[in-house]
C-alpha cells in the first residue's frame, strides 16, 4: 500500500462518506423516533403480520420472520432494501471512480509515470474502498446507537456487531467485482455499466425469487442471498459461513483485479 496515495484519496472521498453518514444517520433518528409511537398500537402488527409473502418479499422481510420487533421494522424500513441499495451504489459508483474514471481523464497515467507499481496502486485503492465501507457502516450503527437510546428501544449489540461484518463482507466484494470491471475496461462508461447491472441483476433475481414458490430457485443466483439481516439481527441466523465465503470471494476478485491491471495495455 502506498500512505500517501491512500491519505489523499481518503480526503478526496471523505465528502461523500460524510454526505451519505449524514443522511443515513438522519433517516434512523426519524424512524428510532417513530417506532416507540408506532409499537404500542397492536393494529399495526396485525396488519403486519396479515400482509402476504410477496409483499413482504419485497421489503426484504422473509416470509416466517417476525413482524413485532424492532429489528422487523429496522429491515423492513431501511436494511433490507434502502441501506443495501445505497452501499451497493457506493461500492460500484466509487470503485469506478478509483480507476476507470481516472484512466479517462488522465490522471492514472500520472501516478503510474511515478515510483508507484500497478500492484501498489490497485491494493491501495482497494483500501480506500473497503475503509469507505468500514466508515458507513460504523455511522450507521453509530447513529442507530444513539437513536434508539434516546427513546427507549432495547437493542443487543453483538448482533447488531455480528451484522455489521457481514455487511462489510458483503458490500466489499460488490466493491471486489467492480474493481475488476474497472480493471478490464478502462474506457468510458463500460465499467460502471457492467458493475451496476450485474449488482441490479443480482437484486432482481432474490426479489423475483420471493415472489413465487415456482422462481424460488433464481435467489441461489444471487448475491443478495448471502445478505439476511433480520435474521442475523434477530439471532435466528449465524452467518458466519456466508461470511467467510464472502470475504474469500473478495481477496479472489480483488487478486483477479491486480492481475488484469498489470496485463492492462495502458497509453503511458
Amino acid at each position: 500500500m502506498n500512505d500517501a496515495l491512500f491519505r489523499v484519496m481518503i480526503k478526496q472521498n471523505g465528502k461523500k462518506i460524510a454526505k451519505l453518514s449524514s443522511g443515513i444517520i438522519l433517516y434512523e433518528g426519524l424512524l428510532t423516533w417513530v417506532y416507540p409511537v408506532i409499537s404500542k398500537n397492536p393494529a399495526v402488527s396485525q396488519i403486519a403480520g396479515s400482509l402476504p409473502s410477496a409483499v413482504k418479499t419485497v421489503f426484504g422481510v422473509s416470509e416466517e420472520a417476525r413482524v413485532d420487533t424492532f429489528e422487523a421494522f429496522i429491515t423492513a424500513q431501511f436494511f433490507a432494501r434502502i441501506w443495501a441499495m445505497l452501499l451497493a451504489l457506493y461500492n460500484v459508483e466509487t470503485a469506478n471512480e478509483l480507476l476507470a474514471a481516472m484512466a479517462n481523464d488522465g490522471s492514472l497515467a500520472l501516478l503510474l509515470s511515478t515510483p508507484v507499481s500497478r500492484d501498489e496502486f490497485l491494493t491501495t485503492q482497494a483500501l480506500v474502498l473497503f475503509s469507505g465501507n468500514a466508515l458507513l457502516i460504523f455511522f450507521t450503527l453509530l447513529g442507530l446507537f444513539v437513536g434508539t437510546k434516546r427513546f427507549g428501544i432495547n437493542l443487543d449489540l453483538w448482533r447488531y456487531c455480528i451484522f455489521s461484518i457481514q455487511g462489510f463482507a458483503f458490500y466489499s466484494l460488490i466493491g471486489a467485482y467492480s474493481l475488476l470491471f474497472s480493471a478490464l475496461f478502462t474506457e468510458g462508461d463500460t465499467a460502471f455499466t457492467m458493475a451496476a447491472s450485474l449488482t441490479l441483476a443480482f437484486y432482481a433475481l432474490d426479489v423475483a425469487g420471493g415472489l413465487s414458490d415456482q422462481l424460488s430457485w433464481v435467489r441461489k443466483l444471487s448475491l443478495f442471498r448471502c445478505y439476511q439481516p433480520q435474521e442475523v439481527l434477530e439471532g435466528s441466523k449465524n452467518p458466519a459461513k456466508e461470511t467467510i465465503g464472502l470475504i474469500a470471494g473478495t481477496l479472489i476478485l480483488l487478486r483477479l483485479g491486480i492481475y488484469a491491471f498489470n496485463k492492462k495495455d495502458l497509453a503511458i
